[in-house]
Formats: C-alpha cells, sequence, structure tokens
C-alpha cells in the first residue's frame, strides 16, 4: 500500500494542477504482482480542491477503486470507501514522527535537462524534460528517471498554476511518503525542484529502483493523458457524499 501511494505521489507531484477535468491511464511492470498493471484516473480540479478517482487492476489484487479528495482549504485529505460507505481523514501537512525528525538529514542529487526533443500529444507541442534523482540513507537508495512531456497550451493553464502554488503552500508531507525517500528533507527537495517546471505533462515514463545491496527492486511506470477539458465542475464533486461515516 505504501509503495502504491508512493508511485501516485510522484505521478501527482506532477500532474495535480485545478479548475479542470482530465483523465490519464498508468500501466506498471518491474515488480512482482504489478506487471502488466493498469491505473485509470480521473482527477477533477477546483480552486483549492481536488478529486482523483483511481481504478487499478493487476494479475495479483484484481480490481480496486479509491477515491482521494484534497481540500487545501481545509488542509485535509479525505479516502472514501463505497463499499462501507465510510471515509478516513488525514490532515495534510503533519508533523513527522519526532524519531524521523531526528534522522540525518541527506539532501538529494536531482538534476533536470531540457533536451530540446518536442513531440505532439492531444494536438499539442511537447517539450521534454528528464528528471533524475539519487537518494542514499542509512544503506538505503533510491534512484530514478522521469521523463516528462510538457506544454503551457491546455485548457485552464493559468488556473492550474494557481491550485499548485496553493498545494506548495500546505505542503503535501506524510511521514508514510516522505520515510520512503530517505526523510522528508528529500520529499520537500523534490516537490520544490518539480514545482520549479513550466508546462503541464501529458506524458510521464517513471523508471525506479529501491533497496539495499542486499535486496532491491525496480518499477517502471508509463502515465499518458488521454483527456483535458476546463469547464465548471460542481461544488458535491469535493464533498464527502450523505450518508458516508468517518472510519474510527
Amino acid at each position: 500500500m505504501k509503495l502504491q501511494r508512493l508511485i501516485l505521489v510522484l505521478v501527482l507531484a506532477a500532474f495535480l494542477y485545478a479548475d479542470v477535468m482530465y483523465e490519464m491511464m498508468t500501466t506498471s511492470e518491474g515488480m512482482m504482482g504489478m506487471d502488466g498493471g493498469e491505473t485509470m484516473m480521473s482527477i477533477f480540479l477546483k480552486d483549492d480542491r481536488s478529486r482523483t478517482e483511481v481504478l487499478s487492476k493487476n494479475p495479483m489484487t484484481g480490481e480496486i477503486k479509491n477515491i482521494y479528495i484534497t481540500r487545501l482549504d481545509k488542509e485535509v485529505i479525505w479516502i472514501l470507501d463505497a463499499e462501507n460507505k465510510q471515509y478516513s481523514e488525514t490532515k495534510i501537512g503533519e508533523e513527522i514522527a519526532e524519531e524521523e525528525e531526528q534522522t540525518e538529514t541527506v539532501v538529494p542529487d536531482i538534476k533536470i535537462e531540457k533536451t530540446g526533443k518536442k513531440k505532439v500529444l492531444l494536438d499539442k507541442m511537447c517539450e521534454e524534460i528528464v528528471i533524475s534523482m539519487n537518494v542514499e540513507s542509512e544503506g538505503n537508495s533510491m534512484n530514478f528517471t522521469q521523463i516528462m512531456w510538457v506544454t503551457s497550451d491546455i485548457p485552464g493553464y493559468t488556473e492550474i498554476k494557481n491550485f499548485n502554488d496553493k498545494m506548495n503552500e500546505v505542503g503535501l508531507k506524510s511521514s508514510s511518503t516522505s520515510s520512503m525517500f530517505g526523510n522528508k528533507k528529500s520529499f520537500e527537495e523534490f516537490q520544490r525542484k518539480i514545482s520549479e517546471i513550466e508546462g503541464f505533462p501529458l506524458e510521464i515514463d517513471l523508471d525506479m529502483t529501491m533497496g539495499s545491496e542486499e535486496m532491491s527492486f525496480s518499477i517502471k511506470t508509463t502515465s499518458v493523458v488521454t483527456k483535458i477539458d476546463s469547464k465548471p465542475i460542481s461544488e458535491k464533486v469535493f464533498e464527502i457524499p450523505e450518508g458516508y461515516s468517518l472510519k474510527e
């Protein structure tokens, strides 16, 4: 579950933006149970709110649906359990556990390169940006390369940038995610670098290796935006549905 959340964060760190609706397909391979996996995301963005509907399919777990509602105005993330009509709540920017704060700070080696290559996606001219990062911490390491094809020529791009700025101000930092980067400083540095990239990615290829000398694994994912549109979105989309109760 932590691994799936990490991949989701890595993708959405590049994709999360506002008053826009888009659909994205992600395919994955490399780790047992993930080969041949497919994830379809529908993302709804409005002002300081977002809703992400995730439908995952893979040979090991079958079909799983998750719904995440991010409310920057309330500084919470709600995860909806439609089957049981329940939801869980996580505070955005929640303090990291004290023992994690005391770990040695590791500054990740992050490189961003504009290659000059271009290609057309959804009838938009995109340019290639390559992001590479290496994190070493307490005998463990994470190395990954992200190839992004970005463009500013999309509906609602100004609103997109405004939402991204608000998201960075609040700081989406969770102990489960930052710990997988080695420490929260590594995760914050990754977020900062991503926020400096101009343009919206219509395609991302991610190649990541994690672990130690004794045991490691690799993951490859490809995420492609298949549809994007800018139109009014109902306020109800970003609310907890009637009849849902908070999980104890």
